[in-house]
């Protein structure tokens, strides 16, 4: 295990957030948490680009195989992040109160939208241009989802 991959143990420990590639739900779930918290300042060195639902990572899917083969040795709990890392984790962790698709949709709305702004496609914080946008991207999330996602990521320190 490498030391990007024990940052994504620890991580998805940091946010009790199960590692399991299991399903797709799993797999969106994984993908969306490691960007939030790339986003909220916990640099693991990971580059999205826009997929189907919303911000990828080929390399990220790829550890995550990778990690799955040596889960077994728990290599990452002999490290530890920052403090300063560890309060990021702390301070983004109610975002991951929910479960399975509760969470996978909540998780695709954030990073999507985060993504979408961070990444100049929109103007900053427009309900309805950002609605338009994930629509033509095929994602059906209602204008007040986005206006609650905007909410949320200012409110954890994702939007300034």
């Amino acid at each position: 295990m490498d030391r990007q991959q024990i940052g994504i143990m620890l991580v998805l420990d940091g946010l009790d957030v199960p590692f399991n590639l299991s399903y797709f739900n799993d797999r969106l779930i994984y993908q969306k948490t490691v960007y939030l918290a790339q986003a909220a300042g916990i640099n693991l060195g990971y580059y999205y680009h826009w997929y189907l639902h919303g911000p990828y990572c080929s390399p990220l899917t790829r550890d995550g195989y990778d990690i799955q083969t040596e889960t077994a040795s728990k290599e990452w709990e002999e490290w530890q992040l920052s403090g300063a890392s560890r309060a990021k984790l702390a301070d983004i962790k109610p975002i991951f109160n929910e479960q399975g698709q509760e969470l996978a949709d909540k998780l695709e709305l954030l990073a999507s939208v985060h993504f979408l702004i961070e990444r100049k496609q929109v103007k900053d914080r427009d309900v309805k241009e950002i609605t338009a946008t994930l629509k033509r991207f095929n994602k059906l999330f209602s204008k007040d989802q986005v206006r609650e996602a905007l909410g949320e990521l200012k409110q954890y320190g994702f939007l300034s």
